[in-house]
């Protein structure tokens, strides 16, 4: 990445973007290609501080299906992540005791990974849920998706060494040609076109017990993944991310956000008071009403363009008493309507339902 360029602040940690490199080179293949796509130097594939956005790795992966001839490169690529793609972190979730605790880290630390899915679980009867947030405009994308939610399986499954089958996986995007590939590594059907990303699977599997769980080693990594959480939270990058992913929570809540009410949360993942938080946005020349700003323009614009929502919906979900009160918005931001937004999208082929776009039709 140039110098004069600056790095993105938010996105998949380039050390998991790595999965993309390394898979095309284990083909047999040149991986040089990808690196300007994913906006990475030969340096930067290896450090997990550098950030990859969505749209970019997506970019990357339909180069990769490109270049090993492979219509599921998401699905082939996803079940190769080990815990040196997640750093330290990934290393203490291989080292814990038992599932329930590597979840409960990783949903705490889950930004040293990627700060545009944010994953929220919980336990729902016998079954666990894990909901992933979309914070910004994230394709809805067969490749893009299949990757995300194909190397969470594989990891579990590599960590507890055991054949795990979730009950539902539900994919915000639409069905590949032959979804049969899919289908036979979860074990069960695939729904496609769902309006956010879900997966459902026995809340038994929270208690099961880890084959490589080490105490030591857990208590070294996780200390680890603290100080780089500490380190990349003082530097901004992680900072921001939170407290984007706090802010949408508010927003699918239907409140629209106050540093104040934030406070707690704040203070809790991210170490800071809303006072100290005040400063490190001016610091950055941001504050939090622009920032919350930002993530619901970019999630009703990403809904408008990629989602058959109504319109009331959309608007629900970004906190608006009324929906005239997002058209206001929608109209201030683009000067055009919802509507004319959706139907543009749709010409373009951006509705969902629509196939998955070539690398030339994914915008950088």
């Amino acid at each position: 990445m140039s110098k004069d360029v600056q790095a993105p602040l938010s996105g998949f940690s380039a050390s998991y973007a790595r999965l993309v490199f390394e898979h095309v080179r284990n083909q047999g293949h040149d991986p040089a290609p990808l690196l300007p796509v994913m906006g990475l130097s030969d340096a930067e594939v290896n450090l997990p501080q550098v950030r990859v956005p969505a749209r970019r790795l997506t970019q990357a992966l339909h180069l990769a299906a490109q270049i090993c001839a492979d219509p599921h490169i998401g699905l082939s690529i996803g079940q190769g992540v080990r815990p040196s793609h997640m750093g330290s972190l990934g290393y203490a979730l291989t080292s814990c005791t038992h599932l329930i605790d590597g979840l409960a880290q990783f949903e705490r630390l889950q930004a040293l990974v990627c700060t545009e899915v944010h994953v929220h679980h919980k336990v729902v009867g016998d079954m666990l849920e894990s909901r992933h947030e979309v914070i910004g405009d994230v394709p809805r994308d067969y490749h893009f998706w299949s990757f995300v939610l194909v190397s969470r399986l594989a990891f579990a499954r590599w960590v507890a060494n055991r054949p795990l089958v979730p009950d539902q996986i539900d994919m915000p995007c639409p069905a590949p040609a032959d979804p049969r590939a899919l289908q036979a590594f979860y074990g069960v059907a695939v729904r496609y076109d769902a309006p956010v990303a879900c997966e459902r699977a026995p809340a038994a599997w929270l208690t099961l017990p880890n084959p490589n769980a080490d105490p030591q080693v857990h208590t070294l990594m996780s200390a680890m993944s603290d100080q780089q959480w500490q380190r990349s939270s003082q530097e901004g990058d992680q900072l921001v991310g939170q407290l984007r992913q706090h802010i949408t929570h508010q927003l699918h809540l239907g409140l629209v956000p106050t540093l104040e009410g934030l406070s707690e949360a704040v203070d809790t993942t991210l170490g800071v008071s809303a006072r100290q938080l005040q400063r490190r946005l001016a610091d950055q020349g941001l504050n939090f009403k622009d920032l919350v700003e930002d993530v619901r323009r970019g999630q009703v614009l990403h809904e408008l363009k990629h989602t058959a929502l109504p319109l009331s919906t959309v608007a629900e979900r970004a906190a608006y008493a009324e929906p005239s009160s997002m058209h206001r918005a929608v109209r201030r931001w683009t000067g055009q309507t919802p509507a004319v937004i959706r139907a543009e999208a749709q010409g373009r082929g951006g509705a969902p339902g629509a196939s998955g776009a070539p690398l030339s039709g994914i915008d950088g």
